[in-house]
């Protein structure tokens, strides 16, 4: 269901920020004493009010996001209040609150308690282990059809080999809609940067492509060879993230396909080319980038299943139905080449 103007939200897109605050004739500004150096300190919007706030200093817009970023904050904000009068309302909040955050871990209790909660069982894939080895992990969820391919084993089984294995969990709790959602996968430790992950906040759910020389390392571990060499092909680097699936437009979603969408973002540091990346779901229904497209760091590209003027934050399928099932369907996203980049199911 689309939001209605009174709802509030929670933001990190610089343009939506700037816009908003700049509706309302308010200036980037920080309070002034609470910094040091080239750290601007608190942030806050000035709204110029015939009565100056003496305690703040106004920055520059650049200044404003750097330390915005820098400080992983979220901009919550409101367009109208219920009455349909200009709302004013707005909190700077941490990243941590907002839905749709994927986070890693290595605790035990905690991977435990999220598979629970969504009756998935542990599991590993038969064959790829030996009698002292269970092999490749999965976590198996209840569905109408079990998966021959996996057999259940016992938490103590499963978390021996996950330590074993040096791996992490890397999760997501709910979807940016605040639905549950059930996108995980497990990593290596040293994809995060640390031995130890102790709940470090990321926020990788897909990944760009970049060129390798070496096609599989040895496999000094017991990760199961086909995977590792999966990963080699693929040449994973951080990059493409889903941020939001909106699979349920408001009314009938045939005649409301602009209310269906996906939204990317490049959580990386450098430009992504998606000119020839395809998007697709589990019928095979498929949507092409344009030659040319770039996402830029940090920034957000919505994909609309319906009609529409492409530009850099929206992008139009020009589907005649709609698209994503409201009863689950797959999300599948691969590169020019045809590699596979994302595959998440809800």
């Amino acid at each position: 269901m689309a939001d209605n103007p009174w709802t509030t939200r929670t933001t990190t897109d610089h343009e939506t920020i700037q816009k908003w605050a700049e509706s309302r004739d308010a200036a980037p500004a920080h309070v002034e004493g609470t910094g040091g150096g080239d750290d601007p300190g608190v942030l806050r919007l000035d709204f110029l009010e015939p009565e100056e706030d003496e305690g703040l200093g106004e920055i520059s817009w650049d200044d404003f996001f750097e330390k915005f970023e820098s400080a992983d904050l979220a901009f919550r904000f409101q367009d109208e209040k219920k009455s349909g009068e200009q709302s004013y309302f707005h909190r700077f909040v941490s990243r941590d609150v907002m839905p749709g955050r994927t986070k890693t871990t290595t605790d035990h209790e905690t991977i435990r308690k999220w598979a629970e909660r969504r009756d998935a069982t542990p599991a590993h894939v038969l064959g790829t282990g030996d009698d002292e080895d269970v092999g490749v992990l999965r976590l198996d969820f209840p569905e109408e059809e079990p998966d021959a391919n996996l057999e259940e084993i016992s938490w103590d089984d499963f978390f021996e080999k996950f330590n074993r294995e040096n791996l992490a969990f890397r999760y997501q709790d709910q979807k940016k809609s605040g639905e549950e959602s059930y996108f995980h996968r497990f990593v290596q430790r040293e994809e995060t940067g640390v031995a130890e992950v102790v709940e470090e906040e990321v926020s990788i759910v897909a990944v760009g492509t970049v060129p390798m020389e070496e096609v599989v390392p040895e496999a000094t571990s017991e990760l199961a060879a086909d995977e590792m060499r999966m990963e080699a092909e693929r040449g994973l680097a951080v990059g493409l993230v889903v941020d939001e699936i909106h699979e349920d437009a408001f009314g009938y979603d045939h005649w409301n396909r602009n209310d269906e969408y996906l939204v990317f973002r490049n959580d990386g540091d450098e430009p992504l080319d998606l000119g020839g990346w395809t998007v697709r779901n589990e019928d095979d229904h498929a949507y092409e980038f344009h030659e040319g497209f770039v996402l830029e760091p940090k920034r957000a590209v919505t994909l609309h299943t319906g009609e529409g003027k492409d530009t850099d934050e929206n992008v139009y399928w020009n589907s005649t139905r709609a698209i994503w099932k409201n009863t689950g369907d797959v999300l599948t996203v691969e590169d020019d080449e045809g590699r596979q980049v994302i595959h998440e199911s809800y």
